[in-house]
């Protein structure tokens, strides 16, 4: 078991070493970071096919083996996927938050990091998101925004609808936010509690208040309101966080493990 501190985070982490010069990288590693790069200066987009496997051996000079390796490392990262079968091979994919999700897993089942934690960056984050989409507002992401509210208002009794349109909801926000950077650390963490098998349950008070905020968010947004679409997103986080603290406080205990995940 690793030793943490009081946030969570590994002791060794903290030390000198951890700042020493990394090790050279493998030649594998090397190898997936030139394909990465041809990738973007030829400009493939997903689903457009790379080289063979003998014509990327030859233009890198390495064996069939570390070539390999090099793409098994691409492909986790889901920057390709390889296709099976005749006529198969490697193809150009897109990574997303839910593959910087697994990455993210992974680090906090090490650090023991428990779901009470990724709750409350997720609320520091969050407000962010809603006030650079607010100011950055657009159309189709309000649209979007208003069907969101209107599919979880006309079926607030039906679970699996509830649960979708809120994490479309929190997509649609972070997306619209126009920070690359937001976008992908918000959709992880809402990747992260949403993918789990948490156990958690709305009544149906609580989807009402949910789509409360949402609809208060959503009417933000649509006036460009940066700081009360803020605000409404804090109360809304807020108002989430006291709900499971009160519900499923083992669940806040409960540290996340990449296996949850499956990705």
């Amino acid at each position: 078991m690793l030793e943490t501190n009081g946030n969570g985070i590994a002791l060794n982490d903290m030390t000198p070493q951890a700042y020493e010069p990394r090790m050279p990288p493998k030649r594998s590693e090397v190898i997936a970071q030139r394909i990465a790069k041809d990738i973007r200066t030829r400009g493939l987009r997903p689903g457009d096919p790379l080289a063979t496997e003998a014509d990327m051996c030859a233009s890198h000079s390495v064996g069939r083996s570390t070539l390999r390796e090099g793409l098994r490392i691409l492909e986790l990262l889901g920057v390709i996927e390889i296709r099976p079968g005749r006529g198969g091979g490697p193809v150009v994919a897109a990574p997303n938050s839910r593959h910087l999700a697994s990455t993210m897993a992974l680090l906090m089942q090490f650090s023991e990091t428990t779901f009470r934690s990724v709750i409350e960056l997720r609320g520091y984050i969050e407000p962010i998101a809603a006030s650079l989409c607010a100011a950055h507002r657009n159309e189709q992401t309000v649209l979007a925004l208003q069907e969101s509210v209107a599919n979880m208002r006309a079926d607030i009794d039906d679970e699996a609808t509830f649960l979708h349109e809120n994490h479309r909801f929190h997509i649609l926000v972070a997306t619209g936010a126009g920070n690359p950077l937001i976008t992908y650390i918000s959709n992880s963490l809402d990747w992260v509690l949403d993918g789990a098998p948490l156990g958690v349950q709305y009544t149906r008070n609580a989807r009402r208040s949910v789509l409360a905020v949402h609809e208060l968010i959503c009417r933000t947004v649509e006036a460009g309101q940066p700081d009360a679409a803020a605000e409404a997103m804090r109360r809304h986080m807020s108002e989430s966080a006291a709900y499971f603290e009160k519900k499923y406080p083992n669940v806040m205990r409960q540290v996340v493990t990449w296996e949850m995940y499956g990705l």
